[in-house]
């Protein structure tokens, strides 16, 4: 019962995502045609910084080891024409920045997007569930069994989604 349980919320994380902006201190600025400058003044320890390709191979990784302010220069130099993506992963949400290289330079295509992490607590043989939806955009949780059946789902436009699941049965 513990497999499904587990399964269940790897599934209900990989099938529950939606995107908002939220206010945090990351500045991200092209300092020249070659050069990306990321500044977080307000990170917390553990936070990890991702620089990833169009196809998701990891270029640089940094976790956050101090509450203080953290820097970093990119160098893009030698990295083929093409997008880029700037990760901060925190505790709460993952922060995405699409940074475009062409043959005139670095350019930020597209300014941070928020994908919010949901909130899972396991109790006996229920799992509470927890998810911000500041933008009331609809969210679609599914449940799947060990062998990939569908045995629930839920939809909501609810600013804060709470949900006790019973996996008693």
């Amino acid at each position: 019962m513990k497999n499904v349980i587990k399964f269940s919320l790897v599934v209900i994380l990989l099938n529950t995502g939606f995107m908002m902006e939220a206010s945090e201190d990351l500045e991200i600025k092209v300092l020249d045609s070659q050069n990306l400058f990321v500044e977080l003044n307000s990170g917390s320890k553990g936070d990890v910084l991702l620089l990833k390709d169009k196809i998701g191979r990891v270029l640089f990784k940094d976790s956050i080891t101090t509450n203080s302010s953290y820097q970093k220069t990119f160098n893009m130099e030698l990295v083929p024409l093409g997008e880029y993506y700037l990760n901060l992963d925190n505790e709460s949400s993952i922060r995405t920045t699409v940074i475009a290289k062409t043959n005139y330079g670095l350019k930020i295509e597209k300014e941070s997007d928020f994908v919010f992490k949901p909130f899972f607590k396991i109790e006996d043989k229920q799992v509470r569930v927890q998810l911000t939806n500041s933008e009331k955009k609809k969210i679609s949780l599914n449940v799947y069994d060990s062998s990939g059946i569908l045995v629930g789902d839920l939809k909501s436009k609810d600013y804060i989604l709470k949900k006790t699941l019973d996996f008693s049965k």
